[in-house]
């Protein structure tokens, strides 16, 4: 009953809702509020609060979602333990990944897929604060962001390091350049990642030391895709690293030019895991299977 009801309980936390756990879990809405009523009877305390735009829950929920999601994770690492033993490779592993590394991780992934065909994936995409967030709070085992910041319970277990350069498309007049400087970039319109990734802070540094004042660009955008997709349209001079534009390159559909500009501050793409918590099997082979990739295409690096 309890193995069921963890499953149910942690779906209808997710969406709010039993009838959305419902679509999800393609399980009647009253088999799941059946269990929840069940329980909230043996516990002898509610643990939703029913509001009108959905389910919230109780102090005693809380407590009690913290420990169902730590079994599930435990009893998971347990199964792909027992599995290891007998020689299988099977199980899941969650991930989340900042944007910007979207190109190598799809890579990546298809080769993992490859070897190990009895590992499903799930994988996040947010921005580099709530990746760092999601590994520190237990809700993913590893983690690829930018920067991550010091002190803060990561475990960094591989870096890439990469130099932000313009980034234009062909046909645009700096395409031919061998380097061009950040000032001449801002001359053609610059299309900038916002405050929400992780780069515009490099940006704005190198603006203020080059140019002076506040960051001026064409478009501001939240979406590495987005960016890329504008800047493909001749909208403007891109600053991303190589790593953001690795199919665009290898297809000719976008163009890198270093920047003349000395002590750019490097971008760092680091593999995470949480300080002092064991990985499960599964895990641990998508992070020896990454930090190979990484050891392969990074420039520098360490871990």
């Amino acid at each position: 009953m309890f193995s069921r009801f963890a499953v149910y309980f942690d779906e209808v936390v997710r969406s709010g809702s039993i009838r959305k756990a419902s679509e999800r879990l393609h399980i009647s809405p009253s088999a799941i509020d059946r269990h929840m009523l069940l329980m909230e009877e043996k516990l002898g305390v509610r643990l939703f609060e029913r509001m009108p735009q959905g389910l919230r829950l109780t102090a005693a929920g809380e407590v009690l979602i913290t420990y169902v999601r730590r079994w599930r994770r435990e009893l998971g690492h347990a199964m792909a333990q027992i599995d290891d033993l007998t020689g299988l490779r099977r199980g899941e592993v969650t991930m989340a990944i900042a944007e910007g590394a979207i190109d190598f991780v799809a890579g990546a992934l298809t080769r993992f897929r490859e070897d190990y065909p009895g590992i499903d994936l799930n994988v996040v995409v947010a921005g580099a604060q709530a990746v760092g967030d999601s590994v520190t709070e237990g809700q993913v085992e590893l983690a690829l962001t930018f920067n991550p910041p010091e002190g803060h319970g990561f475990r960094v277990e591989r870096t890439m390091v990469y130099q932000l350069g313009a980034v234009v498309a062909q046909g645009h007049p700096l395409a031919q350049r061998s380097e061009v400087g950040f000032a001449e970039c801002a001359e053609h319109g610059l299309v900038l990642p916002d405050e929400s990734l992780s780069y515009r802070q490099v940006i704005d540094n190198l603006w203020a030391r080059t140019v002076g004042g506040r960051t001026r660009a064409t478009i501001n955008a939240n979406s590495i895709g987005l960016l890329k997709a504008l800047l493909q349209g001749g909208r403007g001079v891109g600053l991303l690293t190589k790593l953001d534009v690795t199919a665009e390159l290898a297809e000719g559909r976008l163009i890198f030019v270093p920047l003349a500009e000395t002590n750019i501050p490097l971008s760092v793409l680091s593999l995470i895991s949480a300080s002092g918590r064991t990985l499960s099997v599964p895990a641990s082979l998508l992070l020896n299977h990454l930090a190979q990739v990484m050891r392969e295409s990074g420039v520098g690096g360490a871990g």
